[in-house]
């Protein structure tokens, strides 16, 4: 599917940009599928985006031998799920998958970096955000490739007409 500029705007940014995490699916050496959560995914237009990588072992080795990787979010909230199946129909995607192409591991920028101390700023005076994040500084770059909606039955049907 081709991303338009509405489908970006209006359906993939906003899910994204809420989700507490992200699935990254990449494939083995051997064929053999492997998912790992990010949590700090940012899209910076249509066509790309990067993720801080500093816990993942097998990304950056599948990634040697297979470039491609997809991401997908799904909406969590418990409000948006019960509000959706009480009416039967979502409003918004209820997750979406990006096929994307991986670029090299390299050094965040200060924009960049500043960008993620916000999205876990709530968190800064707690002993996880010393374990976790504190010292977050390497991103990789991917490159969007397509998009794969998320169908589910009539709950969807109106979702990526």
């Amino acid at each position: 599917m081709n991303i338009t500029d509405e489908i970006y705007k209006n359906k993939i940014k906003p899910l994204f940009a809420k989700a507490m995490f992200t699935s990254v699916a990449t494939v083995t050496e051997d064929g053999m599928p492997h998912v790992s959560p990010i949590g700090s995914v940012f899209l910076l237009n249509k066509d790309k985006g990067f993720y801080f990588e500093k816990f993942t072992k097998n990304i950056p080795k599948n990634s040697q031998h297979t470039p491609y990787a997809t991401l997908m979010s799904v909406n969590v909230s418990k409000w948006y799920w019960f509000k959706s199946l009480f009416k039967g129909q979502f409003k918004t995607p209820p997750a979406i998958r990006l096929l994307v192409k991986l670029g090299e591991l390299r050094e965040g920028s200060d924009q960049e970096t500043s960008a993620f101390k916000r999205k876990v700023s709530l968190f800064k005076r707690t002993k996880g955000y010393d374990l976790m994040w504190k010292n977050m500084s390497m991103i990789r770059e991917f490159e969007i490739v397509d998009y794969k909606p998320v169908v589910i039955g009539k709950m969807t049907k109106e979702q990526f007409d």
